[in-house]
């Protein structure tokens, strides 16, 4: 009787998803504002949007960040070539190009997979 129980046991502890599914916070507070009709409607839009506004930048903020510090990089490089030499900013302007048109032919085929 005691295997059968450990089975039973087992099963339920494998079929239990890992991770609770909870809904986001942000949108039952998102909806309520929306449907809210004690404010006007423009204070409605605005909390909306301000909502959707913190979540859209919570998602792009990495993305933002990676361009800043990937567009730092290339211009710090060229800085420090020009106070070498014209031939060395000419080499270095050139190199960051192509770099550039390499890691966007790289993300781009990346969505596509």
């Amino acid at each position: 009787m005691d295997a059968s129980n450990e089975q039973t046991t087992e099963r339920t502890d494998l079929q239990r998803p890992l991770v609770d599914q909870k809904p986001p916070p942000s949108d039952v507070g998102l909806e309520s504002i929306l449907t809210e009709n004690s404010l006007p409607y423009p204070r409605r839009v605005y909390l909306g949007a301000c909502i959707e506004l913190k979540i859209l930048l919570r998602l792009a903020l990495p993305a933002i960040l990676v361009y800043i510090v990937n567009s730092g990089m290339s211009i710090s490089a060229r800085i420090f070539a020009g106070h070498i030499g014209s031939h060395e900013l000419a080499a270095a302007s050139i190199g960051n190009s192509c770099f550039s048109l390499v890691y966007g032919l790289m993300v781009r085929w990346l969505f596509y997979v």
